[in-house]
């Protein structure tokens, strides 16, 4: 009997502080700032140590979630790549990015090779006509030469 006192006593300490720290939580969107609509076809460039290349892509945003996904095809290099992350929008409208860039591209051997950018050096930012990534370097994965220093650069 003591030991289910005791716990309803812990359920309800837990649910106080919850409710407590729920002024103080920060969501993603401040109230009335809505992410801008990013899904659909974009196209625009891909800037590297590879060159300046054209490129095309599909994403997909979750506006109540915060997220955003999609893949890219990069013209001159037959590369390809995934996006995937979070959209946060703060003061002034301004729509930051923050996630990780995947690229996948056939080696000299014929083999396929999959990289990724880290999330600590991947960020941009995104409006409804406008998106801009940027990844320093693509050092997770397997493959040989991967580009440094991207800029995805797309425009509806």
């Amino acid at each position: 009997m003591l030991e289910q006192t005791v716990t309803q006593m812990h359920r309800s300490l837990l649910v106080a502080a919850a409710l407590c720290c729920l002024p103080a939580c920060e969501l993603p969107n401040g109230p009335g700032q809505v992410q801008p609509p990013v899904t659909g076809e974009w196209s625009g460039t891909f800037e590297s140590s590879w060159g300046v290349l054209p490129m095309k892509a599909s994403l997909t945003n979750d506006q109540y979630l915060g997220s955003i996904s999609g893949d890219f095809r990069i013209d001159g290099q037959r590369a390809s790549g995934t996006v995937s992350g979070l959209l946060e929008t703060k003061a002034y409208n301004v729509t930051m990015f923050w996630g990780e860039l995947t690229i996948s591209y056939r080696t000299a051997s014929g083999e396929m090779c999959r990289s990724e950018s880290p999330f600590a050096v991947t960020a941009g930012s995104a409006s409804e006509k406008a998106v801009d990534f940027f990844a320093e370097n693509f050092s997770g994965g397997n493959c040989p030469d991967p580009p440094t220093k991207a800029h995805i650069t797309l425009r509806r």
